[in-house]
């Protein structure tokens, strides 16, 4: 069932099964990330402003659930939330290519099912992160880890070249269905990993969200590696979105 401590984690039956499964969501998110705004202009004939509105439609979540998700995760069952974020993102997802065959899609519904997706893949990577220690013991989560990142970079490198000869194939709004797929694929892996999952300790002294989330960011800002690092990734983040911002501007305001 599991592989001994000294063992590679690919013959760990519950972390490849867990691997496939986050693999999976990353190519899929990926992939859509390209056949979405796709969908918008080519299909619905999208405005820069409606394109633009996308956009932001789909870096709102992070942005507001990243830490309530995180303090929230900590005090319930990761399999069960990973389980119902998945399937709904699915959903989501495969409400634009059920509309667009029935040429009853709308910019509304893209920017409903971005906010969605988004907001139900904030919680679920929150709670399949914490999954970890309880899938390996402490000394096997670097290399876990590792896997993991792994996966993430050919999915980032792969998913738009994948995305573009998809969409050139079947289309822009068929491709998103295969985002859709993955999450399936996911539920279906997480559904089938056996560890057992302990349930979070009680704790003796309630504290709020709100309490526990300034805890770890204090944390985080004092720590001499991970300050650093969240700061400059905060920094590059910022001005990112200020250039965005501009070539939006410029492009929408006339000369």
């Amino acid at each position: 069932m599991t592989a001994n401590a000294d063992s590679s984690l690919w013959r760990h039956r519950d972390f490849r099964l867990y691997w496939t499964g986050q693999a999976s969501d990353v190519l899929g998110s990926s992939l859509s990330s390209v056949a979405i705004p796709l969908v918008a202009v080519v299909s619905l004939h999208a405005t820069t402003w409606q394109a633009a509105v996308l956009a932001a439609v789909q870096k709102t979540p992070p942005l507001l659930f990243s830490l309530p998700a995180g303090a929230w995760c900590d005090r319930v069952r990761k399999r069960p939330l990973m389980m119902t974020t998945s399937p709904a993102c699915a959903a989501a997802m495969g409400s634009i290519p059920l509309a667009a065959s029935f040429g009853r899609l709308t910019l509304m519904q893209l920017w409903v099912a971005a906010f969605v997706v988004g907001s139900c893949h904030v919680v679920g990577m929150a709670a399949s992160l914490s999954s970890i220690p309880h899938l390996l013991p402490s000394h096997r989560l670097m290399e876990a880890n590792a896997k993991l990142a792994s996966a993430n970079t050919l999915a980032d490198i792969g998913g738009p070249a994948l995305a573009g000869a998809l969409i050139g194939v079947i289309g822009a709004a068929r491709a998103v269905a295969a985002d859709a797929v993955s999450y399936l694929v996911t539920a279906w892996c997480t559904l089938r990993i056996l560890s057992p999952e302990t349930v979070p300790e009680q704790r003796t002294a309630k504290r709020s969200v709100r309490s526990e989330i300034r805890a770890g960011l204090a944390y985080t800002w004092r720590h001499p590696v991970i300050g650093p690092l969240v700061t400059t990734n905060a920094i590059t983040s910022t001005v990112l979105a200020g250039t965005n911002a501009i070539w939006v501007v410029y492009l929408i305001v006339p000369a």
